[in-house]
């Protein structure tokens, strides 16, 4: 496959993550594209530049969502924990440059530990 039907595709798979109500799917949705960006082979420049883009937006609007996740259980939790690892090194520049992400950030860790974040600037899940 093209890298930029992968990047279509992802786009696709982003966009049904963001109408998706049941956790478990939105957060197989948002890794999946993840790894078709991963993996997106032969890319031009712009292309590289547009997976850049994808994955730090996609960053963002998950620092601004997982916060609000206040009542959800571990379980849960820890898919989107997942999916901010996989996200690590974005995760790490927005909130280096955004002190309200970083808060945001740091909320989402508190739920269930201050372990996390180290874990989360690792870019290891465990």
């Amino acid at each position: 496959m093209s890298a930029s039907a992968d990047i279509s595709e992802a786009r696709a798979l982003l966009e049904r993550a963001e109408r998706e109500s049941d956790p478990e799917q939105e957060t197989h949705h948002i890794e999946e594209a993840l790894l078709l960006l991963e993996t997106a082979e032969d890319a031009t420049p712009e292309e590289e530049r547009l997976i850049a883009n994808l994955r730090m937006s996609y960053a963002r609007r998950l620092l601004t969502k997982v916060p609000k996740l206040k009542s959800v259980s571990f379980d849960v939790w820890l898919l989107y924990f997942n999916v901010m690892v996989a996200l690590a090194s974005e995760v790490d520049a927005l909130a280096a440059a955004d002190p309200e992400l970083a808060a945001k950030r740091q909320e989402f860790a508190a739920m269930w530990g201050p372990d996390v974040l180290t874990n989360i600037g690792k870019g290891d899940a465990g």
